[in-house]
């Protein structure tokens, strides 16, 4: 599998706290044997989850296509860290959880490390609120905080999150609240690379409109995720939220992506992320 994601570093580390529920052993409470049957995670979510961020280009990657078009950081794309407090639920907690982590991935990618850390202190927070504090590694928090000063320890940490994430996905009990927060990743992450694109497809940014295609390919994986899950309320609210994106994605073809259809796609992207934070 791909180590890197666009959710990937941002997510990875929402994952370690936010994917991962209730684990086994330690301090960790259990849960009742009927929920863990009612929200195990499913062979095909794990394929699709696992499929949604193989298929989604790395920060890194994208970055450095955007820099070759001299796009610099824009800071105002990303979701406030200063509302993470006023999400309430589980739909909204979750899907801001997988936000802020894109946005976290997005600055740590530019070396806004003052940045980034603001927006893991909010997943961490944001996990707790759901009550999945089990999940919260204060080593690893601590780790990603010595880090930020340098890129190179950074992506050892956080390849160190992703490693364990993907591990505890098979044994996930709130399998639900995952792809909520995969959903809420996925969509900030197209939401910011669409907004930085301006120019037609042309030989110097034919990479970055690739990594874009990847990014929005990705629906397909993420919409059988959901899918799976549709009995559960919050998951067939969110893929009824994302039905327009999934049906305007699923008119486009790699070869032929344009720059009018980024543009429809990130006219369509923001108005379902403006609903969401």
């Amino acid at each position: 599998m791909k180590k890197n994601s666009l959710i990937f570093s941002a997510l990875l580390t929402a994952l370690i706290v936010g994917m991962i529920s209730c684990k086994s052993g330690g301090d960790a409470p259990a849960m009742p044997a009927e929920d863990v049957i009612k929200d195990s995670a499913k062979a095909t979510t794990v394929t699709n989850l696992g499929l949604l961020m193989t298929n989604i280009p790395s920060p890194s990657d994208l970055s450095k296509e955007l820099s070759k078009e001299g796009v610099q950081y824009n800071k105002s794309l990303l979701n406030s860290a200063d509302k993470g407090s006023s999400y309430s639920g589980t739909y909204q907690q979750a899907v801001n959880m997988g936000i802020y982590g894109a946005d976290m991935g997005y600055a740590a990618s530019y070396g806004q490390m003052q940045d980034a850390t603001q927006y893991i202190i909010q997943v961490a927070k944001l996990a707790s609120t759901l009550g999945i504090t089990s999940a919260y590694d204060q080593k690893l928090m601590d780790q990603f905080k010595t880090a930020t000063t340098n890129k190179d320890s950074l992506s050892v940490v956080i390849q160190a999150a992703f490693d364990r994430a993907q591990k505890e996905l098979y044994s996930n009990k709130r399998a639900s609240a995952s792809t909520l927060i995969f959903s809420g990743g996925w969509i900030e992450g197209l939401y910011i690379a669409t907004n930085l694109v301006k120019d037609e497809k042309n030989d110097k940014n034919a990479a970055m409109y690739s990594a874009i295609w990847n990014h929005i390919y990705a629906f397909s994986y993420l919409q059988k995720a959901l899918t799976d899950y549709q009995s559960n309320a919050d998951c067939a609210n969110m893929l009824k939220t994302l039905q327009p994106l999934f049906d305007a994605a699923a008119k486009l073809n790699a070869q032929g992506l344009k720059l009018s259809d980024v543009q429809n796609i990130q006219k369509t992207v923001t108005d379902i992320r403006s609903k969401l934070i």
